[in-house]
């Protein structure tokens, strides 16, 4: 058998087409991520840009660079003839068949695209949205401000969308000027912002069920994560907390994957004896409960499974719910010992324990009913999930109760673990406003916090994501000087 070739392995991996210079130069290997950056960067003759079907089309923004499932662009502003300008998505390919040979026809992530893009004409089917709605389509070969083969030569699509200086915010400028310390603050700052926001809505939570059931349900929330917070939520309502809290956790396990319609089929061939044993003693709970739920439980397709780890299905994350209950309910005087009683390096690291110590005898080394068990135990909540939790969970609810109860210590105290908490994860928005705000000149100890990481993500909702205008009519630049006006001098 002959060796496969690194080239041979980007082909399938990158698929790109040979476009054959009229010069007679070497071929040009052009991906879709080139077709990608000639659409971000607009290299196109934008003063008559039409659509195939003869529309004028005025592209205000192209959108963000999507980094994650679902278009390649988020949030773009096109107009239409004379239109007023429409925000949505936009996707990109290399011919226009491949909105249909990738599925899109069939995907909900697509829904909100308002236009779709491709590079050369190919197949005569119209775009449609899985609810039938026909897209515009803008073909790009003809209406390059370039020949492809020099666009190809000044372009690196290694670059886009974070290594290069354009496409930084009106921002950018004046933030450029301050100093390093006027941006932490402005970040903490904007910080606290989302931390007391967050308790807010913990507080009305809080007022309408209790400290135990909003605790409960913004725990589900978070363990959603951002894929599946709804389905959690909707789970917390039909299993409230105080059905659940005197439960062992194998009967609370039950009725979690019972009600999220979880639990498999009673006798199903081929799976090993502890798997049996264990969808046995569930059914032995469930049957008894699934009358009670008729109607109200959740179905499989209610949930999004497309794209995450095993170790994050959903079903591992109500095992560990229902070890939390069992194991640790009333979940908020563990908090509020954790705040008071710990020394306070050792406060967040306490608080991130009440989630990673939970194990489970049967998930703990299962990714499914269906999986081998793995050699060595795989956390129920890892060590990351649980640092979320504590930033966007504990500190706000213990933000909310302090003021609840006229504790301001109890609010210092857990404003001081925020300020001072180290990065979560990154995700796709605090890079995309990281790089909006700073280009690529990002001081390297900038987000060395999670109230620094908190604090773009709170720029971004409430200045990137409501900006119609490309920046244009954006007011943070104009706060971001008058933040840094007001700061202390040397």
């Amino acid at each position: 058998m002959s060796a496969v070739s690194y080239e041979q392995f980007q082909a399938e991996l990158a698929p790109c087409v040979l476009h054959e210079p009229a010069d007679g130069y070497a071929p040009v290997p052009v991906t879709e991520r080139l077709a990608q950056a000639i659409w971000f960067d607009q290299r196109l003759k934008r003063d008559g840009l039409q659509t195939a079907d003869g529309r004028r089309v005025r592209v205000v923004s192209p959108g963000w660079w999507n980094l994650e499932a679902g278009p390649d662009f988020r949030r773009a502003v096109i107009a239409f003839d004379d239109t007023k300008p429409r925000l949505g998505d936009v996707e990109v390919h290399l011919h226009s068949a491949d909105w249909h040979q990738h599925g899109h026809t069939r995907d909900r992530l697509y829904d909100d695209v308002i236009l779709h893009v491709a590079l050369w004409q190919r197949g005569g089917q119209p775009a449609t949205t899985a609810a039938g709605r026909a897209l515009p389509q803008l073909v790009m070969a003809d209406q390059l401000d370039a020949p492809l083969d020099e666009l190809y030569d000044s372009i690196d699509p290694g670059n886009y969308p974070y290594d290069l200086d354009s496409h930084v915010g009106a921002c950018e400028p004046p933030l450029k000027s301050a100093s390093p310390e006027t941006i932490a603050a402005l970040l903490e700052d904007a910080g606290l912002a989302r931390l007391r926001a967050k308790a807010r809505r913990l507080t009305r939570w809080i007022q309408r069920a209790g400290i135990e059931q909003a605790l409960y349900a913004a725990v589900m929330e978070a363990l959603g994560f951002k894929h599946n917070k709804e389905p959690m939520r909707r789970l917390a309502e039909l299993l409230p907390v105080a059905r659940l809290r005197e439960l062992p956790a194998t009967q609370a396990q039950a009725l979690l994957l019972g009600v999220a319609g979880f639990l498999p089929e009673r006798t199903v061939a081929g799976r090993d004896d502890a798997t049996r044993r264990h969808v046995k003693r569930l059914w032995d709970v469930w049957w008894k409960a699934r009358d009670e739920f008729a109607g109200a439980a959740l179905s499989r397709d209610a949930w999004r499974l497309a794209g995450l780890r095993p170790a994050n299905f959903p079903w591992r994350r109500l095992a560990a719910v229902a070890q939390l209950l069992a194991e640790h309910w009333e979940l908020w005087p563990k908090i509020a010992a954790a705040l008071a009683s710990q020394p306070e390096p050792k406060r967040a690291a306490r608080l991130a324990a009440l989630f990673t110590d939970l194990e489970d005898t049967y998930w703990s080394r299962r990714f499914s009913f269906a999986s081998k068990p793995q050699p060595e135990a795989e956390l129920l909540i890892g060590a990351a999930r649980a640092c979320d939790i504590v930033v966007n969970v504990s500190l706000p609810a213990a933000v909310a109760q302090g003021r609840l109860l006229d504790q301001p210590a109890l609010v210092q105290s857990a404003e001081k673990i925020f300020t001072g908490h180290p990065p979560l994860e990154s995700n796709a928005l605090v890079r995309f406003t990281a790089h909006r705000l700073f280009g690529q000149r990002v001081p390297p100890r900038l987000l060395r916090t999670a109230a620094r990481q908190q604090g773009l993500l709170q720029i971004f909702h409430d200045f990137c994501l409501n900006d119609r205008s490309a920046c244009q009519r954006c007011r943070f630049p104009e706060m971001a000087r008058q933040f840094e006006s007001r700061q202390p001098g040397p």
